[in-house]
């Protein structure tokens, strides 16, 4: 994995001084968070899918100044997880702590900005193993300035930036990106049932289900109600995918991007990712469709399958022609 690089110091400046003499009583040491993150966050994702982990292992920490300085100052940084809890009463989150099992500090010793306003070298982190930090809160390690130490007279630790939170995402995905629909075995809908979130008259949503091209579920005309579809099996089911029908009744309406979730029980659900699609080709029709596959990594197990629209073509409805199910 390529390292996550951090030096975005220079672009922040607290409180400094136009002057660059050693007596000046302006000069702050600090550590900065990604680029205008408001809480001094550097975020470092990871990909989780069936198959692999992905995302960047090494995140690097230097240490800024307010201004270039006259003389060197040393910094030394350590790990600071009594500030976890901290920043999630302050920014309403769930982060765990990071382990101290899961990531390593490469080098420990101080760190020296010797000339202009950064520091030469910085502080490395390494994500030891991020395949078992599954969390959907995230984890945290935030990184706090203990000690600085130079001759550039009136040097102190800023106040507000003294402490930088690494927080490591979890973001897991099991949809396929081609939308191109899995070659397999149709499930029987016998016994499948769908709630919807709202329809349009005479466009309910059990025309999901009735084996014909030509009619659709359509959600009501409200741009900002939710759109969404739940499918009970009828029993749990093993699925690789699922095939839709576009809705030809107003190929408008038709989906281009679903957030899909299962459950064994319709009351806990698990995200197996979002789907990116594109409405019915031009030229398609109910006698020759344009069927779209929403296909899993790995196949899942589950009685309930949740749809939710969260992107359409255009207009205010969305809506659905056929819904089926690949083995």
């Amino acid at each position: 994995m390529k390292k996550y690089m951090f030096f975005l110091g220079s672009l922040i400046l607290l409180g400094a001084c136009k002057k660059d003499t050693l007596d000046s009583s302006d000069l702050l040491v600090y550590v900065a968070g990604d680029y205008a993150s408001t809480t001094n966050t550097v975020t470092v994702p990871f990909l989780h899918t069936p198959l692999n982990v992905s995302g960047d292992s090494a995140i690097m920490i230097a240490a800024s100044a307010t201004r270039n300085v006259a003389a060197s100052v040393d910094v030394t940084f350590t790990p600071d997880t009594t500030q976890v809890s901290v920043y999630n009463t302050a920014n309403k989150t769930s982060c765990l702590a990071l382990p101290a099992a899961n990531y390593k500090i490469v080098n420990t010793s101080k760190h020296t900005i010797a000339t202009g306003n950064v520091s030469s070298d910085s502080m490395e982190i390494d994500i030891l193993n991020p395949a078992v930090l599954t969390n959907p809160g995230g984890y945290l390690l935030p990184v706090t300035i203990t000690t600085i130490a130079g001759q550039d007279k009136g040097v102190r630790i800023s106040s507000n930036r003294k402490t930088v939170f690494i927080n490591i995402t979890y973001l897991f995905n099991n949809i396929i990106g081609a939308q191109t629909p899995l070659a397999g075995t149709l499930f029987s809908r016998t016994g499948w049932n769908v709630t919807v979130s709202n329809t349009t008259a005479g466009a309910l949503g059990p025309a999901m289900l009735d084996g014909s091209n030509t009619t659709a579920w359509r959600s009501s005309n409200s741009s900002t109600a939710a759109k969404y579809v739940i499918l009970n099996m009828g029993s749990s089911q093993k699925v690789s995918g699922f095939q839709l029908v576009p809705d030809y009744v107003t190929t408008t309406e038709n989906p281009t991007q679903i957030k899909v979730s299962t459950s064994p029980d319709s009351t806990t659900w698990t995200a197996q990712g979002t789907w990116i699609g594109t409405g019915p080709a031009t030229g398609s029709s109910a006698a020759n469709p344009d069927i779209k596959g929403i296909n899993f990594i790995s196949p899942v197990q589950a009685k309930f399958y949740r749809f939710d629209i969260t992107a359409w073509v255009s207009g205010s409805r969305a809506g659905i022609g056929e819904l089926n199910a690949v083995q």
